[in-house]
């Protein structure tokens, strides 16, 4: 079950709300696949070499785009047995995202002053 974050920023007051984890059909790799565009996805198939139902970790994961300077969530897709991952980009703008490891001390990417809040405000599937 996924959770639903909510990123506060007290200088500028702006809000994101981002859905991590994954739901019940993420165990499914081609359920997974449709969560990159197609060009990855493609990249993808080609990297399984045929392989129906590899071993594999997908979670939303919470990251920053600098070049739209928003917080979003990404796909992020681990094979267990090859260690290959794969990220999808920026869901507002294409650009390239970092995943952030640690929720407590993010700077808002929009202003830039403050340290983001962060609290659980529910869960999706």
């Amino acid at each position: 079950m996924g959770l639903i974050k909510e990123f506060r920023c007290s200088s500028c007051c702006k809000t994101w709300k981002i859905f991590t984890g994954h739901g019940k059909n993420h165990g499914i790799l081609n359920q997974v696949l449709g969560a990159f565009p197609s060009d990855m996805k493609k990249e993808i198939i080609a990297d399984i070499k045929g392989d129906l139902e590899p071993l594999f970790l997908f979670n939303y994961q919470t990251a920053v785009c600098h070049q739209c300077q928003s917080l979003s969530s990404v796909p992020v897709l681990r094979f267990l047995e090859t260690e290959q991952s794969y990220m999808g980009k920026c869901p507002l703008c294409g650009g390239e995202a970092k995943i952030l490891e640690d929720d407590s001390h993010i700077l808002c990417p929009q202003c830039q002053k403050e340290s983001l809040s962060v609290q659980e405000v529910g869960h999706w599937d």
